[in-house]
C-alpha cells in the first residue's frame, strides 16, 4: 500500500479531499493508496504532498523560500 501524506494550511473539505484523491488515483492507478491528512498552518496556503519519498510542495511557504533564496 502506498502512503500519501497531504499537508494543507487549513483543513480540506470532503469535496476537496475527494478531488485530490481522484487525481492521485489516476496518477498511481496500479497502486492501492492510503491517504493521511494534516493541517500545517506554517504552509500559509496551498498543499504539500509526499508520495514514496517524493515531495510535491505547492505551498506559499515553499514559494516564499524559493524567492528568498534567489534574492
Amino acid at each position: 500500500m502506498l502512503q500519501i501524506n497531504i499537508a494543507s494550511a487549513i483543513a480540506l473539505s470532503d469535496i476537496q479531499k475527494k478531488k485530490l484523491e481522484a487525481s492521485l488515483q489516476k496518477k498511481y492507478s496500479k497502486e492501492e493508496l492510503a491517504f493521511n491528512y494534516q493541517v500545517k498552518e506554517e504552509l500559509i496556503a496551498g498543499l504539500s504532498v509526499s508520495v514514496a519519498g517524493r515531495l510535491y510542495d505547492t505551498s506559499l511557504r515553499a514559494r516564499l523560500n524559493q524567492l528568498a533564496s534567489k534574492i
